[in-house]
């Protein structure tokens, strides 16, 4: 009999603890408004209903996940180059962030920037909610109106936030009269020679490492508004700079779409390519802490056991900034989600309209975009990954490979047994390993092996919060007291379940294949395709050859018609996107042609059956 993966003398001869492991392993609101900002017109900020409260938005906006971006007192000394004024002193609107009035916000940072540690050692970093947090604004009775959409892509224009980051940072270390003002604001009234000397070094060498990571990365086509190339900038980060290896360097130059956030727990497989098996909160502390690695978490692998020709090399991951119990409020934050009903009492809806999209969207789109429970896990539902025509470049640069660097000789990620890394390596699965390792190393080195660590881990708080949904009649206390002799046979299983991490699944379509979701709250999610190269919903139930080729990105001004953003006018500076028919630069808005050979108004009625999702 096997039940549940395993067979039942497996079972038997398990620990406790160790099955409950395996069976997890196998089974898978209104909130206050925002003031406007002293001195502007800003609109007053009305909440999308979406199941939480204000509390769990200041949760989800101010909660550390371990990201070091710069020493706090540093980033709020630092001075802008085109006006006098502190950089962040606007929360860095300029750049498309959102305003934070928040309770658990005393720092004044926008939404998803957030104070890690304390004084004097605090570091500025991001969280999720900078990049997935959205917001739409209208026009009612000559009023502008903004409606957030918690967990929806953000507009922000990353990349141009770095490049004057950078840029200012070295202009106040080369600049005597700017250093000697920045030094001041930094020490205070402690301040001596000696210790401006002594932060001249230290900010010297920040600004070094910051701005050789930047040059090596950023593109020369910037990624604009609402983009990313997230796995560029998380494998230059952990393959390049963590393993000191700069020829690993390469530019972050395949600008994806922020995904969207509600369901994103419930998908079996998330990221773009479908590179991370989903659906249980291991796997999705897994996915989280890929992403705090490229956002600034510091990372500092070595080698704890030199290999032989015999034996492996061992490698220590401990010594990282991740705050995995950041990670898993945050993950349980998102769980709660729910997609932002489309606002009918603003833009109105024609229900019997919907009714007929809704016979059509199950014709043309729902092989790929319906809900469907996955074979493997209880809770999920599949996230086929097709390829459908979309531009290929996010695809093939996930597939680089770069030398591992300290890595060498050291066991490959599971799903491997006994291979050895050796150069070149694919980059996914240095990343994979030092995910893995770290979330190893954080399990099973003690102190963490005790009762009260135990409920601080954020990874045994992942395993355990899978385990009371799975397991709803276990007295878990039993299972997480001290019956930790099964240790190899634990780290064994969840290892077998981050298998084939950022790789994309064997299911997945040859090709550049990206995943298809359920739907639900997708007309809060524009600009669409993977890449953001479609503005809104009736171009991407348009031909391809008659999608716009050149549209502005950025504007938060809703076009409730279309389904998207205005595309006449964007405040950001690299607000134009140019689509590559070529598909030579990751802007290609050619594929996922279905649906676009109906007739004008069966269009009409799939866009409006999808506001009802």
């Amino acid at each position: 009999m096997v039940w549940l993966g395993f067979t039942a003398d497996q079972v038997a001869r398990a620990s406790a603890c160790a099955l409950a492991v395996s069976m997890l392993a196998s089974v898978a609101g209104e909130g206050r408004a925002q003031p406007p900002p002293a001195g502007t017109a800003a609109p007053v900020v009305s909440y999308a209903s979406q199941g939480w409260s204000a509390a769990d938005r200041d949760t989800f906006y101010t909660t550390s996940q371990g990201s070091h971006m710069m020493p706090y007192a540093w980033f709020k000394a630092l001075r802008r180059l085109d006006v006098d004024a502190p950089f962040a002193a606007d929360q860095l609107q300029r750049y498309g962030y959102l305003r934070n009035d928040g309770r658990g916000n005393p720092g004044g940072l926008p939404v998803g920037f957030v104070v890690d540690g304390n004084a004097p050692s605090s570091q500025v970093g991001m969280t999720c909610a900078a990049c997935h947090t959205g917001q739409l604004e209208y026009q009612k009775d000559g009023v502008t109106h903004a409606l957030r959409l918690d967990g929806a892509p953000a507009s922000a224009d990353f990349q141009q936030f770095l490049t004057d980051l950078t840029a200012a940072s070295r202009v106040t270390l080369a600049e005597p009269d700017r250093f000697a003002a920045f030094a001041k604001a930094v020490l205070g009234a402690g301040s001596t020679p000696a210790k401006v000397a002594q932060l001249k070094i230290d900010f010297g060498a920040w600004v070094k490492q910051f701005g050789d990571f930047m040059d090596a990365s950023l593109p020369t086509l910037p990624w604009g508004p609402g983009r990313l190339d997230a796995f560029g900038m998380i494998f230059n980060r952990v393959a390049a700079r963590d393993l000191g290896v700069s020829d690993n360097f390469k530019l972050a130059d395949a600008p994806v779409s922020y995904p969207f956030l509600w369901n994103a727990p419930r998908q079996d497989h998330t990221q773009w390519n479908g590179g991370v098996a989903n659906g249980l909160y291991i796997q999705g502390i897994a996915r989280n802490t890929g992403e705090v690695f490229g956002v600034f978490a510091d990372f500092a692998p070595r080698i704890l056991v030199p290999g032989t020709v015999h034996t492996p090399t061992v490698i220590r991951y401990k010594a990282n900034s991740a705050d995995f119990a950041g990670l898993q409020t945050l993950e349980e934050k998102i769980a709660t989600l729910t997609p932002p009903p489309w606002p009918r009492d603003i833009f109105g809806l024609d229900d019997q309209l919907a009714a007929k999209g809704k016979v059509l969207f199950d014709a043309n789109c729902g092989a790929c975009h319906a809900e469907k429970t996955s074979p493997n896990l209880v809770h999920a539902w599949m996230t086929p990954v097709k390829a459908v025509g979309t531009d290929p470049k996010m695809a093939l640069n996930a597939e680089r490979v770069s030398d591992p660097g300290l890595y060498n000789g050291a066991l490959l990620p599971p799903p491997a047994i006994g291979a050895r890394f050796k150069s070149p390596a694919q980059t996914s699965d240095i990343l994979a390993d030092s995910v893995v390792g770290s979330l190893l190393d954080e399990a099973f080195i003690p102190p963490v092996i005790t009762p009260a660590r135990l409920a601080q881990s954020g990874v045994w708080r992942a395993i355990r919060k899978d385990l009371s949904d799975l397991l709803p009649n276990e007295k878990l206390d039993d299972l997480f007291g001290l019956r930790l002799d099964a240790t190899a046979d634990l780290r064994a299983l969840i290892k077998a379940r981050l298998g084939n991490l950022f790789h994309k699944p064997a299911t997945a379509d040859a090709g550049a294949a990206y995943e298809s979701r359920v739907l639900h709250g997708i007309w809060a999610t524009a600009p669409y395709l993977h890449n953001g190269s479609v503005p809104n919903l009736w171009e991407l139930l348009t031909p391809a050859k008659q999608r716009q080729s050149s549209f502005m990105v950025g504007s938060r001004l809703f076009d409730p018609k279309n389904v998207g953003y205005v595309t006449d006018q964007s405040p950001l500076t690299n607000g134009t996107f140019v689509t590559d028919p070529k598909n030579a630069n990751g802007n290609g808005n050619g594929g996922h042609e279905y649906g676009t050979d109906l007739a004008e108004g069966d269009r009409w009625a799939i866009i409006e059956y999808l506001k009802t999702l």
